[in-house]
């Protein structure tokens, strides 16, 4: 099971201020996609994380991090860009979203 709060884009990724508010809207995504965005990070973390796609991160007292690569296709061109996200692993085997963006 995977979980992306939607906070994560409205209230983080697209807020005024944020260097990777900058960074989506080049890609063509705005707060209005912020739904698309929750949905295609949980899909892709989901295969990704079952087949053992993801890189280990920080093991400590919070938990264990993972790096996802998620690929999104750029609404303004036909083109692809990749990056890394941040997941936390619960003992369940649930992750959840901690930063959409972790860099290239």
């Amino acid at each position: 099971q995977a979980e992306c709060f939607i906070e994560k884009f409205t209230e983080y990724i697209f807020v005024e201020g944020n260097s990777k508010k900058q960074l989506f809207e080049s890609w063509g995504y705005n707060i209005i996609d912020s739904q698309y965005l929750q949905q295609e990070f949980i899909k892709q973390a989901k295969l990704a994380y079952s087949v053992g796609e993801y890189e280990l991160g920080k093991l400590d007292k919070y938990g264990q991090r993972i790096n996802i690569v998620v690929k999104l296709k750029r609404k303004n061109t036909n083109e692809y860009v990749s990056f890394v996200s941040g997941w936390m692993v619960y003992p369940n085997g649930k992750i959840i979203l901690n930063t959409p963006y972790g860099g290239k």
